[in-house]
């Protein structure tokens, strides 16, 4: 009988290490990726340098969501799922935009991604095809420094829209633009 136990636990944990995946790597290689994303486009975006680096991220990305899945911090830690958004954001082509948007999408509502990231993404992409953004993320600045939320649908029910995806009303939004412009 205690053969037969031994046994039987041996199996359990067996397969319970071999469900539990080690993502140790994924993670580093996608933390790397987050610095790259962001190494030529603060305090001046020089697109000459960031552009490479962007081209380069975006096929490593779409190839750990392709064969992965978007994992979630959970799994690979806040950073490294940061790095799944903002390089897809960053793409430079509005297909690949597109075509992550519904993994995006699923992803957030299994909590693998932020909603906020969600409608930023979403913005974009209507804004890039000729639409009306929903939430008012994609922002301009004017010759005196105000910033404004240009194609917007129906204005008075935007922080409505907003609240839904966890995004603060947009006078705050404009308060934090204006503290990180200072």
């Amino acid at each position: 009988m205690k053969i037969k136990f031994l046994f039987v636990f041996f199996i359990v944990y067996a397969v319970a290490c071999k469900q539990k995946e080690n993502y140790t790597e994924v993670r580093k290689t996608l933390e790397n990726i987050l610095e790259d994303d962001q190494k030529y486009r603060n305090p001046v975006y020089d697109w000459k340098k960031q552009n490479p680096l962007d081209r380069k991220n975006i096929k490593i990305v779409t190839k750990i969501i392709d064969s992965l899945g978007w994992l979630g911090a959970e799994k690979i830690g806040k950073n490294a799922n940061l790095a799944f958004f903002v390089v897809i954001q960053h793409s430079h082509e509005l297909s690949t935009m597109e075509r992550y948007l519904p993994v995006m999408e699923e992803a957030a509502k299994k909590g693998n991604a932020d909603k906020r990231q969600l409608a930023y993404l979403i913005d974009r992409i209507e804004l890039l095809n000729n639409r009306k953004q929903i939430y008012g993320t994609q922002y301009s600045i004017r010759e005196n420094g105000a910033f404004f939320i240009d194609n917007l649908i129906d204005s008075s029910q935007v922080d409505v829209r907003r609240k839904t995806m966890n995004l603060e009303p947009l006078n705050n939004y404009f308060k934090v633009l204006k503290s990180a412009k200072n």
